[in-house]
């Protein structure tokens, strides 16, 4: 009895595969697809950080987002600590505080909302913050905060809040623009910590929040200033 031809069976491992490789494309597509939606959401903050004041300027109200935002940057913050206390006390530059005397009382006053940018960065992350001022019945006046765009960055050590130990040296930063005064100029972060050869240092200077000019004007204009 005549026996059967062999089956070639190289085409059909091929066939297998080739499709193994194909689900495994496919798959890899989808994981990179997925990681890279992940990114986006990482890059993304669709929360909105809200405080608000009494007619006497104390803090009587944050949402749990600001909280967990507080959280989140190790600020010295909780709801104990913050409700009821003024606002301007903590403010420690002379010039700011006086640019949010001028926001609140023009928001009162008018009813006026007003709205600015700003920057709120972690020593990994550049936050352009959006913030809105508005008026609220008996005198509150409402602060709502949201991030219009994240940019991921090499880490900035200078910017770590849980850097204890630094040096008696003073960095001047704008606590608007996050720009930092070298000399007569206000330069970017980056640069500025470049150019002083900051992390050539022993340690790390301390930080002093103040405005830079250009902040200054757009923000009195903002506020009504004359």
């Amino acid at each position: 009895m005549a026996q059967a031809p062999a089956r070639n069976t190289i085409p059909s491992v091929r066939h297998r595969l080739a499709h193994r490789h194909c689900l495994l494309e496919g798959a890899l597509q989808v994981t990179d697809r997925r990681v890279a939606a992940t990114l986006m959401r990482n890059e993304s903050d669709n929360r909105e950080f809200i405080h608000r004041i009494d007619l006497e300027d104390r803090i009587c109200f944050v949402n749990d987002a600001w909280m967990t935002f507080a959280d989140e940057n190790n600020w010295s913050a909780s709801a104990a600590r913050v409700l009821g206390t003024p606002l301007m006390s903590h403010i420690t530059d002379p010039e700011t505080r006086h640019i949010y005397r001028l926001l609140i009382d023009r928001t009162r006053n008018t009813g006026r909302r007003s709205r600015f940018c700003y920057r709120c960065d972690s020593p990994d992350l550049r936050r352009f913050m959006e913030m809105r001022i508005s008026r609220l019945p008996r005198g509150q006046v409402e602060f709502r905060s949201r991030a219009l765009r994240l940019e991921r960055r090499e880490p900035v050590p200078v910017l770590d809040p849980a850097l204890r130990q630094r040096s008696r040296d003073v960095l001047e930063m704008c606590g608007w623009c996050k720009d930092v005064r070298v000399q007569a100029l206000w330069l970017e972060l980056e640069e500025a910590v470049q150019r002083l050869g900051i992390l050539a240092e022993a340690a790390l200077p301390q930080i002093s929040h103040g405005i830079c000019p250009t902040c200054s004007e757009r923000l009195k204009d903002a506020g009504g200033a004359a």
